[in-house]
């Protein structure tokens, strides 16, 4: 038994060698640890089996190499602790605690050592085996060699509470990793702890110091890395979100991982489709000799169209034999889809989902460029649209706008494109022979019908441009439908305009007129023309202050195009200022020279209520220039009243109290003139032109102004006639009598040097 343990002891020396020699040359981590630690357990078991070997008559060589054991253990345990730490990546001690238990292993080695001589740690004694028939050194352990033990068997159970602290932390799949290891130094801890209660002639643990570094060495750098990758892998192939069929050489499928079956989930075994599968991308594939071939395709999976990439590999070992193959199959539907997404929200509108700005044009430019039919630019939009989403709400206006694409989009063909160009403007190119105007008349009243806005009436205006050149600019096209549109807005009894080159020639005189008036104004290039009006007397009394543009290259400007564009421009009010100021200046002129017999009347738009203090522009006139305020007569047309009668009411009482005579214009044009009269205090009425025109009710006719003019002098209020352009129609005023009198018959509207020369 002693040779055998000599022999056996000898033996893992050498296997150990072996180790340290074979783990050495491997790369991989924890291998300094690990060879540190064989080291110290090579070192270990040639001290033992020297100690054990050594003859009877030597009991100090003995007692030595009895200590240099004990001392080994005491390095063995200390690079036990260094490996268990490096090898569960615990936080190493400190170096305070690192000095500690490096200074307690080296007073006891010296102690060890030491007691060779001493012999107060333990004596050695040659005992014999009667049934064995060996003698053999017994050791006598004093009790100073208990600080030896328990130094040893903390360090081993720090040891072992690093290993199981880690084995708690970690998941399962590396559980394996340190459990061998734990168990392991637990055995041999256990067999030195029950050598030492039986008091065995031989310390046997020596054998399990060696198996231990030796299984650590294979554990550490071997066999758990390798049981650790397999297992990685396989969670990593299980848990992997790109799908894989595995085949074996035969072609039969050997596994499918969780991916791949919840996206044939439903469609029946997942070994017949992956079998399937195989066998149609081979057949597909069969002139392909590549080992890797890769897919786009598009599947339909329960119903539901799937996008996929396909990889297909096969698996041939070092002589070239077929050992399988696979499948990788990466779900790619979220992707494409949210691509698509993505690229329907770059070219078009998602409220709507009819094209948006760019694309569209890009539509139109590419559908027109290989066109062979006459194509429409049509465009549409909603009067008012911006108060339907004050008055409803903006989910309302949705629902509008939603309602108006489908609209267009029931009307489009298959060469045709439409888009929502902003807000409620809607364009499409359509071929002419699909326009047709009725079913877009009905398209729109459909959406009136749905009654989204209640009571309020809506109305949809559709311009059409016929394309001539199809090169043009595309938002040329659809600025020309626009332009069709405009001609007939506020018009509501009807809703289809189509363009025409005369409104482009009004767009580039109303440019015009806007580019150059802030000019005109500072130039003063706006004259102020007069017309008399004629009293009953035959004496000239006053005169109607009109404007007219005097351009010093075009001439005359019409007063049809430039006050109508600055009215729609919101600039009417500059240009009324002006002539105000005008008629004041001169009326105190004619009061310096005597000529306050001569009164002018001016004319308030109803936008000068909008934009400035109309009251406090007249308050300004009287105290800057020194005239007569009742020679100033301010004329407001009636439709103004009729539209704004509580707005205006408190204004023109402000004028009175200023002195300033109220004129009402164009009476008798509007369809509440007499109601009119009762709520407003005006001081002159002047009878709209219509009453003298010729009719097929001239005695209807005669007796309405017969009796308008009888009432205004019940009222108290002078009449003006205007429009008076026959001797017949002067005399018939004169019987019915009116007061005053306007019109060609008696004079033409003049410079006010005519004026001045004429009745001066």
């Amino acid at each position: 038994m002693f040779q055998s343990l000599v022999i056996l002891l000898i033996f893992l020396t050498v296997m150990m060698v072996v180790s340290v020699i074979i783990a050495s040359k491997r790369v991989v981590k924890n291998r300094k640890s690990v060879v540190h630690l064989i080291w110290m357990a090579v070192f270990t078991t040639v001290c033992y089996t020297v100690f054990i070997l050594i003859p009877p008559r030597n009991p100090g060589l003995a007692s030595f190499a009895a200590g240099v054991y004990f001392l080994s253990t005491d390095w063995l345990v200390v690079y036990l602790m260094l490996f268990a730490a490096d090898y569960t990546e615990v936080k190493p001690l400190s170096r305070v605690p690192r000095f500690i238990v490096g200074l307690l292993a080296g007073v006891d080695s010296i102690s060890f050592v030491v007691n060779t001589f001493t012999h107060h740690m333990f004596t050695v004694e040659v005992a014999s085996a009667d049934k064995l028939g060996i003698e053999y050194w017994d050791v006598q352990l004093k009790s100073p060699h208990i600080v030896h033990r328990v130094f040893v068997y903390a360090i081993v159970l720090y040891s072992l509470v690093i290993l199981l602290y880690k084995l708690i932390k970690v998941p399962a799949i590396y559980k394996n990793k340190y459990s061998s290891i734990l168990c392991q130094t637990l055995s041999v801890v256990g067999l030195n702890v029950l050598c030492s209660a039986v008091d065995a002639k031989f310390d046997y643990s020596v054998i399990l110091y060696a198996s231990l570094a030796i299984s650590i060495c294979y554990l550490a750098l071997y066999a758990s890395p390798k049981k650790l990758l397999e297992r990685i892998n396989s969670t990593i192939v299980e848990d992997s979100v790109i799908g894989l069929f595995a085949y074996d050489n035969s072609g039969r499928c050997v596994g499918a991982n969780q991916a791949v079956r919840e996206l044939f989930a439903g469609e029946g075994d997942i070994y017949e489709i992956a079998e399937k599968y195989r066998a149609r991308w081979e057949e597909e594939f069969k002139d392909n000799s590549s080992n890797l071939v890769g897919d786009e395709r598009t599947i339909v999976v329960n119903g539901e169209k799937q996008y996929i990439y396909v990889s297909y590999q096969r698996f041939l070992d070092k002589k070239g034999r077929n050992l399988g193959c696979c499948f990788q199959i990466e779900n790619r539907t979220v992707v494409v889809k949210k691509f698509k997404e993505e690229q329907f929200r770059a070219t078009h509108d998602m409220l709507t989902g009819l094209l948006n700005r760019n694309t569209f044009e890009e539509e139109v430019r590419r559908i027109l460029s290989e066109a062979k039919e006459p194509y429409y630019m049509i465009c549409s939009n909603i009067q008012d649209f911006k108060l339907v989403n004050e008055l409803f709400g903006s989910k309302v206006g949705d629902k509008l706008l939603i309602a108006q694409a489908k609209m267009i989009s029931r009307s489009a063909s298959d060469h045709s494109v439409s888009a929502r160009i902003y807000a409620d403007k809607f364009s499409t190119l359509l071929p002419k022979r699909c326009f047709v105007e009725t079913d877009f008349i009905e398209n729109m009243k459909q959406i009136i019908d749905m009654g989204l806005t209640g009571s309020f009436k809506l109305h949809f205006y559709i311009g059409v441009y016929d394309i001539v050149d199809v090169n043009e600019p595309v938002w040329t096209m659809y600025d020309k439908a626009i332009m069709a549109i405009d001609s007939i807005r506020g018009n509501y009894e009807q809703s289809i305009s189509y363009y025409k080159e005369e409104l482009l020639q009004h767009i580039m005189e109303e440019k015009e007129v806007l580019n150059e008036f802030d000019q005109a104004i500072e130039e003063k290039q706006f004259h102020m023309f007069l017309q008399p009006q004629i009293a009953n007397n035959g004496n000239v009394v006053g005169a109607e202050a009109l404007v007219r543009w005097i351009h010093p290259q075009k001439g005359m400007v019409s007063p049809g195009i430039f006050i109508p564009t600055l009215e729609k421009a919101g600039l009417i009010h500059k240009l009324d200022l002006y002539m105000w100021e005008s008629a004041a200046k001169k009326l105190e002129e004619w009061k310096k020279e005597g000529k306050e017999k001569y009164s002018l009347s001016v004319n308030i738009s109803t936008k000068d209520f909008v934009y400035i203090d109309v009251c406090d522009a007249f308050r300004t006139l009287a105290q800057k220039y020194d005239f007569d305020v009742k020679n100033l007569k301010l004329e407001i047309t009636e439709s103004a009243l009729a539209e704004n009668v509580r707005e205006l009411m408190t204004a023109l009482d402000g004028l009175h109290e200023l002195g300033y005579d109220i004129e009402i214009d164009d009476f008798g044009s509007g369809y509440s003139s007499l109601g009119m009269l009762k709520d407003i205090n005006a001081d002159i009425l002047k009878i709209d032109m219509i009453f003298l025109r010729e009719t097929k009710n001239v005695q209807r006719s005669t007796t309405i102004l017969k009796n308008i003019i009888s009432m205004s002098k019940e009222l108290g209020m002078p009449v003006i006639t205007e429009g008076v352009e026959t001797k017949e129609q002067v005399d018939f005023l004169m019987d019915v009598g009116c007061d005053m009198f306007q019109g060609f018959y008696f004079a033409k509207p003049m410079s006010l040097e005519n004026f001045e020369q004429a009745y001066g």
